[in-house]
Parts: structure tokens; C-alpha cells; sequence
């Protein structure tokens, strides 16, 4: 019988909880909606979760929305899904998951040349309390650390996705950013002061003397498992432990908190903050791959 698609009903919900499991670190994105929803049928204005189904068994989930994310998928699943892909025409910015997943749907998918991919990323995770000391001066931001925050987050995001999220205008990645703070998810560290002694440049805030030496995100948020994103250090206090410190410290503030497990993923070029992430005690769980349109 030939595979189809369909969207998951609420029967499904077992099943797919019990298929999110298998891989938490992977799957954190789906697990934080189904918490919160209750139910496999998860359906609005950002996506919607679909099935590939053998006859009237489930076998693999995708979610489709600002991002295409598969969960157990293979190329058979794949060719389903991106049947219904090219038919509908890209309304998604970007496809990330298990790297081998991701670049065998790109290949099937009729979307144009991407904006950019990255084909190796190290998928980490943490289970344990770090092997580092945590800074103390990071602390959750508040919105009237904004002014610093934001353009980090800009510089941080430049750099990473190879394009400025601000190119369009500021109003939709600044309230992006103000919603995570908002949220309780950013961590800082905030100064006019270097470690070492002396004023830190006026950048990238040029308009003020505070300055963020070290910011993390939490990204996802589910039960037992969290996913950082948007980690970025000073280029004054690059190499000096600073980086470590500050992942030492969101750690163990979010282990703190009752999440078990802290993830991230990380491209493979950027060797610097591979061997940070080793050092606060992360461990290689898996590799993903991003394409962006």
C-alpha cells in the first residue's frame, strides 16, 4: 500500500508522544507544543503537524510551518511530503532536523536555490550539573536591558545565518527579541566594565556605555528539556573563558529550575565554541543540518 499524507488527529497523540521520546534532544521543538496542547492534532496560524501513513498506521510526523521538522522521518516519508511541498509552494523559511533527513528532502524539493545550509551542525546536550564554574555576574534579562541586548542579538544572528535579520527593518526581529526576554528565556551578562579591567567598546550598543559581554537564549522550553540558542560573547573577551562561564551558568540556573536536560546545536566550522561547549560538559547526541530559503 502506498504511503499518504494526512494531519495527526487526537488518536495519534499516543503514538506520537511515545515517537518523540526516542529522542528528546532532537524532537524538543514538537515535545514543548504537545505539552502544552495536549493532543497530536496541532494545527495553526504557525503550521501544522502531519502524517505519513501506512494504510491507517502512523509511521512519521512533520511539522510544516516557519520551519519544516521531521520526526522519524526516511526518503520514502520524504517523497511524500515533499509531493505535497512543491504543490502547495514554499511557505516555509527553512527545513532542520536530523542532518541526513534534511538533505535528502532538500534534494526533493522544487523551492529554488536556498539562502543557505548548513550541512553539519553538532547536535549537544547536557544531563548534568557543568564541569565549570558559573559565572555569577549572568543573570535574567530584563526589558530594561533591551538596548544592549538587541543589537548582540543582531550581531549574533549575522553572523551565524550569514544575513542581518534587520536588513527589512527592526520591527520584527526587535520584537522577537523583546518577546524572550519578556518570557524570562535570555541570560547576560551586562557591563561598562572588562573582567580584566578597563571600558568596554561602545559596540555594538554604540549609543551607551553597557555593553553585553555574554547572552544565551532558551529557544524551547519543554518539561525536562530546554534548547539554547542565540549564544554570543564579546569579541574583547573572546578566549578567555567568558563563554564557558556564561553556558556554566545558564545551565545550571535551568537545572535549577526542574529541566533536566540543556541542548543546543552548533554548525561544525565553528570550532571555537565546540571546544566551549565540551568544556562546560556537553556531549555530541546527534548532527543536524539547516537549510534556509
Amino acid at each position: 500500500m502506498a504511503l499518504r499524507i494526512a494531519r495527526l488527529e487526537h488518536q495519534h497523540t499516543r503514538w506520537l508522544t511515545g515517537l518523540l521520546a526516542r529522542n528528546p534532544c532532537e524532537n524538543v521543538y514538537l515535545i514543548s507544543l504537545l505539552e502544552v496542547t495536549g493532543t497530536a492534532r496541532l494545527g495553526s496560524p504557525a503550521g501544522t503537524l502531519y502524517g505519513i501513513f501506512d494504510g491507517d498506521r502512523p509511521v512519521a510526523a512533520y511539522w510544516v510551518g516557519g520551519n519544516v521538522i521531521p520526526v522519524a522521518a526516511t526518503p520514502g516519508t520524504n517523497e511524500v511530503l515533499a509531493r505535497k511541498l512543491n504543490a502547495d509552494g514554499r511557505v516555509s523559511c527553512s527545513l532542520i532536523g536530523s542532518r541526513s533527513v534534511i538533505l535528502d528532502l532538500q534534494q526533493r524539493l522544487n523551492w529554488g536555490q536556498p539562502r543557505g545550509v548548513r550541512e553539519r551542525q553538532p547536535l549537544l546536550a547536557i544531563s548534568s550539573d557543568p564541569l565549570v564554574t558559573p559565572d555569577e555576574h549572568v543573570h535574567r534579562v530584563t526589558l530594561d536591558e533591551l538596548g544592549a541586548v538587541f543589537p548582540a542579538s543582531v550581531d549574533m544572528f549575522t553572523k551565524e545565518v550569514g544575513f542581518s535579520p534587520i536588513e527589512d527593518g527592526t520591527a520584527g526581529y526587535l520584537s522577537r527579541v523583546r518577546g524572550i526576554i519578556r518570557g524570562k528565556n535570555c541570560y547576560a551578562r551586562i557591563s561598562s566594565t572588562l573582567p580584566q579591567g578597563g571600558p568596554v567598546p561602545r559596540w555594538p550598543a554604540t549609543e551607551q556605555d553597557e555593553q553585553v559581554l555574554f547572552k544565551a537564549d532558551i529557544g524551547i522550553r519543554a518539561r525536562r528539556i530546554v534548547q539554547v540558542q542565540g549564544v554570543w560573547v564579546h569579541p574583547e573577551v573572546r578566549n578567555q573563558g567568558l563563554g564557558a562561564a556564561g553556558m556554566a551558568a545558564v545551565v545550571q540556573r535551568t537545572r535549577d529550575k526542574g529541566h533536566s536536560t540543556v541542548s543546543l546545536y552548533a554548525n561544525d566550522y565553528n570550532e571555537t565554541a565546540l571546544r566551549m561547549y565540551a568544556r562546560v560538559g556537553f556531549e555530541q547526541v546527534g548532527t543536524f543540518a539547516t537549510v534556509m530559503y
